[in-house]
């Protein structure tokens, strides 16, 4: 991966819209060059994919939350994952250290919604203990800034 390559990664991650040819004029090459380099590092596995951003709200879902889960020593992970994720509003789950196994992160129509699920969380599965956390807003950024400081051209 030259300097290039590294503001491409940049730009993309300021922009991941950004056509190839507005890309191509940052980055100074043509934009059949410059797709190549972006084909490239999709082929390399350094860019996962691109994603769209949706606005949870819009969609209905506008109570976020984050839902700590701790098992009972021997359970099924791979079991209990399939089941958390089954359940509609669960976004993700993060497996953890610490004293929390997962850190669920869902998104609700409403408290009835959220309280819902968390009653609903699989016990059958070894979940013992949750905790709940409301999402007030997210912050964002200098991580972007910082990342793309990690990857820019040395």
């Amino acid at each position: 991966m030259d300097a290039i390559d590294r503001t491409i990664l940049g730009e993309l991650i300021r922009d991941g819209r950004v056509s190839y040819r507005d890309l191509a004029a940052r980055v100074s090459l043509s934009p059949t060059a410059t797709a190549e380099r972006v084909r490239r590092l999709v082929e390399a596995g350094v860019i996962d994919g691109f994603h769209a951003e949706i606005n949870l709200a819009a969609l209905g879902r506008p109570l976020q939350a984050f839902i700590d889960v701790r098992l009972s020593p021997g359970v099924d992970h791979g079991e209990l994952e399939a089941g958390l994720l089954g359940l509609p509003a669960v976004l993700s789950g993060t497996h953890v250290t610490g004293r929390w196994d997962y850190t669920l992160t869902v998104a609700c129509r409403d408290v009835a919604e959220l309280d819902e699920l968390v009653m609903a969380l699989p016990r059958g599965h070894g979940v013992i203990e949750s905790n709940t956390r409301l999402r007030l807003r997210e912050l964002t950024g200098s991580g972007v800034e910082a990342l793309c400081a990690l990857v820019a051209p040395k």
